[in-house]
């Protein structure tokens, strides 16, 4: 166990340095933006090459971690292993069963494939978004509480994990890129600032009143989604304590139905309905200004959503606060634990898909604020449009088949470990929602020949669902599925 925790340790020093690097070469691409220079396009590329080794690096001691950990499960029980189950059980559980590692693994897959891009295209310009999204997935990931490593559930110990889940990580990664590119193009063909200002701003709130619920728009009060620190004994170490994050569940007064527990975050409710009115005025302000000249940070929709911005930053400030500063809590008079359930609990962050949109819309906003008063100089550095939109669509044409071909295998792992191919499981089915929409504009691409605006607003449409596909069905807005372990 100590050699696991060793490795582990020298993995989060990895990660550290993955992390730095991506920043420096962030600085890098960025700076390319303001001083045309090769210098500094090579070494951008080279701290991003450098921070995709050490993130490799990093991956490859949680999977041998992950593997080890996987043995001592088995050995504890009293098995014997023979040497071929302990090469399975190495290389059985992959570094992105859980919403931590999921983060990580695909910050680092959309790396790799962007440096792929620039290789082949040279499209640097690509660099300044994709390092930023990479190290924004990994702070979300640095926010999630349970980033430990625990045996894999009996229904995910399968080869089909390997390529399944492996395959749709990499799709999302790739059309991450393409909506990226595709975002290029509209700012390249001279899309008003005011359209894509309005489109942010009001996806953003629709993000966050989704994240919040009903409460939220009609009560001002927040609800953490289901995230707890349970302390258990470890099946690794029998009679000791380690801090093991699940979803809390508890029987109502009156009813023999266990549901999730969620509890009220005192005072982010206020600041984030403040957030999510003040982004749709934002919203609503720009779509009227769209047809008008530019005005840039000057402009009334660009103030109201630096306001939202502002109430945001606030309300994450003050979750976090109130997470990592939080006693045990003390469950109301009348509910009972589920059984199985035990405490003592504390708040957490494992309904980390929730504080995990609430982030992302975070760093998508400040994105926009930064970029608005770069809007000439960004556009002035991007390539013709046509090799833009070309890019957009050989990215997405390449992710397309690695999608079909993770939904099928998908399927046929439901088939042996539940009986059946398609159940219509809330996952599964924005999955093939997913599936839909990327179908639907290589259609309108290659049957109908659309070209210009239309199909890239289809392509960062598309990436919208990708990201609720990831993370907002987990949130349980529709409805509970089978796919909620490893939920973070």
């Amino acid at each position: 166990m100590e050699s696991i925790q060793g490795l582990l340790d020298f993995g989060w020093w990895l990660r550290l340095v993955a992390v730095a690097t991506y920043a420096a070469a962030f600085v890098g691409y960025a700076a390319r933006l303001a001083v045309q220079k090769l210098k500094l396009d090579r070494a951008a590329t080279a701290l991003a090459a450098l921070a995709v080794t050490a993130h490799t690096a990093y991956l490859v001691t949680r999977w041998v971690a992950a593997g080890r950990i996987e043995i001592l499960a088995r050995q504890a029980t009293g098995d014997v292993l023979s040497s071929t189950d302990r090469f399975w059980y190495m290389v059985s559980h992959p570094p992105y069963t859980n919403l931590f590692d999921a983060l990580n693994f695909v910050a680092w897959a959309m790396m790799v494939c962007y440096l792929i891009i620039e290789r082949k295209w040279g499209l640097r310009i690509v660099g300044v978004l994709a390092v930023a999204l990479a190290l924004v997935a990994m702070g979300e990931a640095s926010l999630v509480t349970d980033k430990q490593i625990e045996p894999l559930v009996p229904a995910l110990q399968s080869y089909w994990i390997l390529i399944h889940v492996g395959m749709l990580f990499v799709s999302y990664s790739l059309f991450t890129l393409g909506a990226i590119c595709a975002l290029l193009y509209l700012v390249r063909t001279g899309t008003a600032t005011a359209l894509l200002g309005g489109v942010q701003a009001a996806a953003a709130a629709l993000l966050l009143a989704l994240v919040g619920g009903t409460r939220l728009l009609f009560g001002a009060t927040f609800e953490m989604a289901p995230g707890w620190e349970h302390q258990i004994a470890s099946r690794l170490h029998p009679g000791k304590l380690l801090a093991v994050t699940t979803a809390v569940h508890v029987v109502p007064p009156g009813s023999d139905k266990a549901v999730k527990f969620l509890a009220p975050v005192a005072g982010v409710g206020p600041l984030l309905l403040a957030a999510v009115l003040l982004l749709a005025a934002g919203a609503v302000v720009y779509f009227r200004a769209r047809k008008g000249p530019e005005e840039g940070v000057r402009g009334r929709g660009y103030k109201i959503v630096a306001a939202g911005f502002a109430m945001l930053t606030l309300a994450l400030a003050l979750l976090v606060y109130r997470i990592l500063s939080s006693h045990e809590v003390v469950l109301p008079q009348g509910v009972r634990l589920a059984p199985g359930e035990h405490g003592p609990f504390r708040l957490g962050l494992a309904s980390n898909y929730a504080l995990g949109l609430i982030a992302l819309v975070w760093g998508t906003t400040l994105g926009f604020l930064l970029t608005t008063p770069l809007r000439d100089r960004i556009s002035a550095a991007l390539p013709d449009p046509r090799k833009l939109e070309d890019i957009t669509y050989r990215v997405i044409i390449a992710g397309w088949p690695l999608l079909t071909i993770g939904i099928v295998m998908g399927g046929m792992w439901a088939n042996e470990a539940w009986g059946r191919f398609w159940g219509w499981d809330p996952k599964e089915t924005w999955a093939l929602i997913t599936w839909v929409v990327y179908a639907g504009y290589l259609h309108t691409r290659i049957t109908l020949g659309w070209a210009g605006k239309r199909p890239a607003a289809i392509a960062v449409f598309a990436f919208a669902v990708v990201v609720f596909t990831f993370m907002g069905v987990n949130l349980g807005l529709t409805g509970e599925g089978l796919h909620t372990y490893g939920s973070g």
